[in-house]
């Protein structure tokens, strides 16, 4: 298995690893599918909500639209408009069915609009810059499109701006419902049968050679799974999915509480980080566009916990430096936004109403029970949650990992 940290593991567990990230493509296309024909751009007018549950731990910040092309059927044109302030964050990011990203961004394209073609090309990855011409490695592409709400008022700009980013297909593309084949968040429950439904989609999108390979041993159980028994496939899932979930991936970085993935530029061959990105960010951003913290504990070595308040406090010299904005959004355990009373579910520099301190600090109160004041107020579950940071168009140190968020302390009285 090409560059994969974990040398002592099954070929079975190595083809659930190697795997994962193709089969939560196509589970995610499947569903998504049945709901908006293939060829065709579905348009979330609203930011996230707890009744948004298609992908794990969604932004509370952009708007987001998105369709599914086959490129067999040709090349796909992306035009940009022109943005109606230089300050306004938007982004379009293409995925091939492994997962590999390409952008078209403000980063790379400015806010004075643009126009790129998307073509199948299996032989050149991706490569990530301002060229007018973007190379996919697999016939399925998931277009992603988001455009930040700058406020509530914002809302209908917003609209305005990501209903006019154009994403054309050939006039041959097919736009068909689809049947869906179950969750991206429930492919463990699969067992053995995984082995043969991920035999389907890499006749649908073999992949690239520039793509990790797999052993020949692992290359034979896709090549034909009836061959080997369910015990061995089964405890191949069990295995991987241990990998997996352990977050048993090199690279990553803690540092006051708070963790983060070491890569800026995707995954590269190593699959294991590849699963994990699929399982806990499928259609996540790079680092280097957005870079994303998680909360491990408070300064008293707690995991976060909404029946035990938490401030998390910014000097007013060490606010998060970035080039676009920041977030903060209160997760439950199974990654999904969670209800509260006042459907509240990230705290961002944009935030209606923030009270910053007479010093210029910025103190965000995080708990389950309602404080007296609200303002600066990240209501979360009454149990464990999960709480992550974004980070978008963050400055070098973002990127490379020396800077990362206030650490988690109780609050003052």
């Amino acid at each position: 298995m090409t560059q994969n940290p974990t040398e002592d593991i099954s070929p079975a567990a190595e083809v659930y690893v190697w795997g994962f990230p193709l089969a939560s493509i196509h589970r995610t296309r499947l569903l998504l599918c049945s709901k908006t024909d293939t060829g065709t751009m579905n348009h979330i007018d609203d930011l996230a909500t707890p009744n948004d549950r298609a992908i794990v731990v969604p932004n509370n910040d952009t708007l987001y639209s998105s369709a599914w092309y086959d490129l067999r059927h040709g090349d796909l044109t992306i035009d940009v408009p022109s943005m109606d302030h230089p300050d306004r964050y938007w982004n379009v990011m293409i995925l091939d069915a492994y997962t590999h990203v390409a952008y078209v961004c403000r980063r790379h394209h400015g806010v004075k609009g643009t126009r790129v073609q998307v073509t199948f090309d299996p032989a050149t990855p991706p490569s990530n810059d301002d060229t007018d011409l973007v190379t996919i490695g697999t016939p399925t592409a998931w277009v992603i499109i988001r455009m930040l709400v700058e406020s509530p008022e914002d809302i209908t700009a917003a609209r305005a701006l990501q209903r006019a980013i154009r994403v054309t297909a050939p006039l041959s593309h097919p736009n068909t419902r689809t049947k869906r084949a179950g969750r991206a968040t429930a492919i463990a429950r699969s067992g053995a049968e995984f082995y043969t439904e991920l035999k389907r989609y890499t006749e649908l999108d073999p992949p690239a050679p520039w793509h990790p390979q797999l052993s020949a041993e692992a290359q034979s159980i896709i090549d034909d799974p009836s061959s080997f028994s369910t015990d061995v496939l089964t405890a191949g899932v069990q295995e991987g999915e241990k990998l997996i979930v352990g977050l048993n991936v090199s690279g990553t970085v803690r540092k006051s509480g708070w963790s983060t993935g070491r890569d800026a530029t995707g995954f590269g061959g190593d699959i294991l980080k590849r699963a994990v990105g699929a399982k806990f960010g499928l259609g996540g951003h790079q680092a280097i566009e957005n870079r994303s913290y998680t909360a491990q504990n408070d300064s008293e070595g707690n995991r976060p916990d909404g029946s035990r308040p938490l401030q998390m406090r910014f000097e007013a010299d060490a606010m998060p430096p970035c080039n676009a904005f920041w977030s903060l959004t209160a997760y439950g355990t199974d990654l999904y936004l969670v209800e509260n009373e006042i459907d509240r579910w990230s705290i961002s520099d944009r935030t209606p109403g923030l009270v910053y301190d007479d010093d210029g600090s910025l103190t965000i109160l995080i708990s389950a029970e309602r404080p007296a004041k609200t303002t600066n107020w990240l209501p979360v579950a009454n149990g464990p949650f999960l709480l992550g940071m974004r980070v978008y168009e963050g400055h070098r140190e973002v990127i490379a990992c020396e800077w990362f968020p206030p650490q988690l302390t109780s609050p003052t009285n």
